[in-house]
């Protein structure tokens, strides 16, 4: 399972920077972007010279601060806490267990690693926003659809792995088995959807969160030339702590969301083998 959470993170970070290298091109990705035509040329460049691909760099970051956090808190590990550093670290990932292992079963909870690696991936994402200067990569639609594809991708790897090809294409299928040939195609356009709809939400929230920041940022910025002065009105600061809580929530929707796929297919699972029996 630890294997197939690091395939899944790996595919999904490299759909991420793949994907969004291409509209990096063609864009700018930083909060400071809209603020900087505000601003003399002497101070932050023209914006059209630019072209800073903050999408990649950010998510690089990312991946950069969590592999060095859960390196430096892993490698002394005691049976028996001894700090505060790893009490708070088993409170934390103990949480995520026993949050989504309830959802997920007892059969399901083997799979507690791959979607507790989407939600700490994403927290960390949607959090990035919140350091001045950064665009979170979860408010660029290109990153949402990667981690939605790996998602629903990740899904089916479970689902053919718990109920085999033929199971899965009968769950695929539904029943009656006669209607077969009508809800298969439409079963597979659903899921489909479900990669849309995942990354849709989780970019529409992220996004109308750092909007928000960024006109309040602009309405609280008073720009004084003659003065060569920059008193800046931090009216944005109260939505800075709002976007606390709307990172983790979008992050935990995201993940509960997911988590629930996986559990559609193990139910489907456990009611053929008891119907087997």
């Amino acid at each position: 399972m630890k294997k197939l959470s690091f395939i899944c993170l790996v595919v999904g970070l490299s759909l991420a920077i793949g994907v969004g290298s291409f509209a990096a091109e063609n864009g700018h990705r930083s909060l400071l972007s809209p603020i900087s035509q505000l601003l003399p040329d002497e101070i932050i460049p023209e914006p059209t010279r630019w072209h800073q691909p903050d999408l990649i760099p950010n998510t690089y970051f990312a991946v950069l601060v969590l592999a060095l956090l859960f390196i430096f808190a892993t490698r002394k590990l005691k049976r028996i806490p001894e700090g505060k550093g790893q009490t708070l670290l088993e409170v934390f990932v103990g949480g995520i267990m026993d949050f989504f292992g309830r959802i997920l079963g007892d059969h399901g909870k083997k799979y507690v690693p791959f979607v507790g690696s989407f939600f700490i991936f994403i927290l960390a994402l949607n959090y990035l926003g919140i350091i001045p200067g950064l665009q979170p990569p979860t408010a660029d639609l290109n990153t949402t659809l990667a981690l939605g594809i790996t998602a629903v991708l990740g899904v089916q790897i479970i689902a053919i792995k718990e109920n085999g090809i033929v199971g899965y294409l009968k769950h695929l299928a539904g029943n009656p088995p006669l209607l077969g040939i009508l809800m298969f195609p439409l079963e597979v356009i659903a899921q489909l959807s479900r990669a849309g709809s995942l990354a849709v939400r989780l970019f529409g929230n992220i996004f109308g969160e750092k909007a928000v920041v960024i006109e309040l940022t602009k309405l609280g910025l008073i720009v004084l030339i003659a003065d060569d002065a920059i008193p800046i009105i931090p009216v944005q600061v109260p939505m800075l702590f709002f976007g606390l809580f709307v990172g983790f929530l979008q992050a935990l929707v995201f993940t509960i969301l997911t988590t629930i796929y996986i559990v559609l297919f193990i139910e489907h699972h456990d009611d053929a083998h008891e119907a087997h029996h």
